[in-house]
């Protein structure tokens, strides 16, 4: 059987070889919105896209494609040189913050003149069609999960690097004086990468009890490997848990080899604490007595709305930023109910862009995480590094979100990729 076409895939390779005998005067502008960080990837950054070619298409009469991975590709023929190379400017400039875009503008928005890149066009279109049909295939593949899966994905963790699938991402505050300071870095298991390594063909969401099983399961092999965290953290320490495991021996142990100088950050999720509202507050109350915090993670502006979040009285609340909050009827609105609160008890997180910065500054909020604080900070590592020539900024972002696995023993300064934005880098060995 024929495997099934996507519509735009397939009529862009119909465009592509319909055109093969007058290719000598066309031109495709490639905007690969794949290859940049998810966030910057949804629908509003698609329609921005579109918004900066639109006026090339309709003065070039050019043909236009959205691709089922959202990148963009259009296609004419004697596109005057100025509207092709302004069109590619502006989306360079509008998508400047990305990390991959910043690092790569020239991979991120391609101008291909066909009589020369023909063929690399035609192989870049077929595997795009190729990988929408592979993911496709993939998603049918997935059986759910089910307790025997459960167990099998269990006993393979007991004999697994945990190491390879913990991340972190650091939160930092801006000072009054415009200096950066790191907040805390803040670590957590990755369940894609988990996934891909012990169970690819398990759909690990679609049982919500067998899911929250297993999180806590990996909660304790983390704690398990305190030695290792403490060893990458010079500053402070963030984990992202689940409430029950506040209360289990493996978190006792974790406090017990925490080294003096440091405190810890527990983030629970709203969802966890209305499940169990009152160990929320018995957690709470036993990680202040220890002189530790407690963050509510993830909060979206409708939780105020809600939730009193005043009766939780958490010492750090994680807000998720969106695009949508610059609209004045919604930033209004969360303006209200963020004037409750002291802005230092906020973190502005999924910060993509300079945008959400100013965002958070205009209503006081001065700490931040998302990918633009993880460039700023790959940035600085950078900036003070004797080996930079040796690697991109994209890589010094992924090296520095994991302390262990093959990505990060390609770093000639590992050292630094520790250390806390404002330390001062060490020098290469």
């Amino acid at each position: 059987m024929a495997k099934p076409i996507p519509a735009v895939e397939q009529q862009l390779i119909d465009t592509l070889k319909r055109i093969e005998h007058i290719k000598a005067g066309s031109t495709a502008l490639l905007i690969r919105l794949s290859a940049l960080n998810p966030a910057n990837q949804s629908q509003n950054q698609v329609k921005m896209a579109l918004s900066a070619v639109n006026d090339m298409v309709i003065k070039s009469q050019s043909s236009l494609f959205v691709l089922s991975n959202n990148d963009i590709v259009v296609i004419g023929q004697n596109i005057l040189p100025q509207l092709i190379n302004e069109a590619a400017a502006t989306v360079r400039r509008i998508f400047q913050s990305d990390s991959f875009a910043a690092t790569h503008p020239g991979e991120f928005v391609r101008v291909c003149p066909l009589g020369r890149d023909f063929n690399e066009v035609l192989t870049y279109a077929k595997k795009c069609e190729d990988d929408l049909y592979q993911a496709q295939q993939s998603k049918k593949r997935e059986i759910p999960l089910a307790p025997e899966h459960l167990d099998a994905i269990l006993r393979n963790i007991q004999g697994f690097n945990i190491l390879k699938i913990i991340r972190r991402q650091e939160a930092i505050q801006i000072t009054p004086q415009g200096r950066l300071s790191s907040l805390f870095l803040e670590y957590f298991t990755s369940m894609a990468d988990l996934k891909k390594a012990i169970a690819p063909d398990v759909n690990v969401l679609s049982n919500r009890w067998l899911f929250q099983h297993l999180s806590e399961t990996l909660d304790k092999r983390m704690l398990g490997i305190f030695k290792e965290l403490f060893a990458h953290t010079p500053k402070n320490i963030s984990l992202n848990l689940n409430i029950a495991t506040i209360f289990t021996p493996a978190f006792e142990q974790f406090l017990a080899g925490m080294p003096e100088s440091m405190s810890i950050i527990v983030e629970v999720q709203l969802m966890d604490i209305i499940q169990n509202t009152h160990n929320y507050i018995i957690a709470r109350d036993l990680l202040h007595e220890a002189g530790h915090q407690i963050l509510i993670d993830g909060l979206h502006p409708i939780s105020f709305e809600f939730m009193d979040m005043k009766a939780l009285d958490s010492d750090l609340m994680k807000l998720n930023w969106s695009p949508a909050l610059t609209k004045e009827i919604e930033s209004e609105k969360l303006t209200k109910r963020l004037q409750e609160f002291d802005p230092n008890r906020l973190i502005l997180m999924r910060c993509e862009d300079e945008t959400a910065l100013c965002w958070g500054l205009m209503h006081k909020i001065t700490r931040f995480q998302g990918y633009f604080i993880d460039a700023l900070t790959a940035a600085k590592i950078r900036k003070g590094c004797p080996e930079r020539k040796n690697c991109t900024q994209a890589q010094c972002v992924s090296r520095k979100a994991g302390i262990a696995g093959t990505h990060r023993i390609g770093c000639l300064c590992p050292d630094n990729l520790d250390l806390p934005i404002e330390y001062k880098r060490k020098k290469s060995r």
